[in-house]
């Protein structure tokens, strides 16, 4: 178990800790339905600050990472009645990255937002050296190691990036995002990686847009507010989740 290769389940566990988590697992429904399938297993879910976007992520890790135990974790939740439930609980590799929380943090330490991303990759590439030490790693970027495993050991990864668009947000330099672009690409657009991603799962502000600067994730389906699809009900609260809140905490519904 890593911090981004194969995370655990605490985080998920805090989020539940409270008491006041509002039943979103079946989420995790409908990305079983993503899993392996070509034309949808790359998701981006943009929404606005504040409409859970890290708790899902959280929640998706807790779910299908190898690095978890969490059958009790689930067992209150609606997902735990689902047909698929047991058939794909902590049966992943994932990989987990905020890269908002990372750019915050090493930008002061980093010279470039260039370093951000070459740091990035020799924390992952170590964690993956220690998870899969009967691999011969030939690479140490996260593309060159996601492929390394794969070729050698068949297993397949989820990735779960939250706040993919920061660099943009923080209008880095041409050459910073060039970096960031190229990670993206390495990722998302290489046709020889491409069978070893389960699934992968984004999130971030700004809908994805076929511009030159995000061009590189439009194998991505963008779920944005307009169009959400199956996913409207699992970002933000539903009209019936408000009113049973209010109810729980003697708030008026009207107001």
């Amino acid at each position: 178990m890593g911090v981004y290769l194969n995370p655990g389940n605490q985080n998920f566990s805090e989020v539940l800790n409270t008491g006041r988590y509002v039943d979103k697992t079946m989420l995790i429904e409908e990305t079983n339905k993503r899993l392996n399938d070509a034309d949808f297993k790359f998701v981006c879910i943009s929404r606005p600050r504040r409409f859970g976007k890290s708790i899902a992520e959280d929640m998706l890790a807790a779910y299908y990472s190898k690095g978890a135990d969490s059958a009790e974790l689930f067992a209150p939740y609606k997902i735990s009645k689902s047909e698929t439930f047991c058939t794909h609980l902590n049966k992943y590799n994932v990989v987990k990255v905020d890269l908002n929380a990372m750019y915050s943090e090493w930008k002061s330490k980093c010279e470039r937002s260039r370093d951000v991303i070459t740091h990035l990759g020799e924390i992952l590439s170590a964690e993956f050296k220690s998870e899969f030490e009967d691999v011969d790693f030939r690479g140490d970027t996260l593309s060159e190691c996601i492929r390394d495993v794969y070729a050698q050991k068949h297993e397949t990864f989820i990735i779960i990036i939250d706040e993919y668009d920061v660099m943009i947000r923080e209008k880095v330099s041409a050459e910073e995002f060039d970096v960031y672009l190229g990670f993206l690409n390495s990722l998302f657009k290489n046709a020889e990686l491409k069978p070893a991603i389960t699934l992968a799962y984004l999130t971030g502000i700004l809908p994805i847009m076929k511009d030159k600067i995000q061009s590189k994730l439009n194998t991505f389906d963008p779920i944005t507010m307009l169009y959400a699809g199956d996913f409207a009900e699992f970002t933000g609260f539903t009209e019936d989740e408000v009113k049973a809140l209010c109810e729980r905490y003697g708030r008026d519904f009207t107001e």
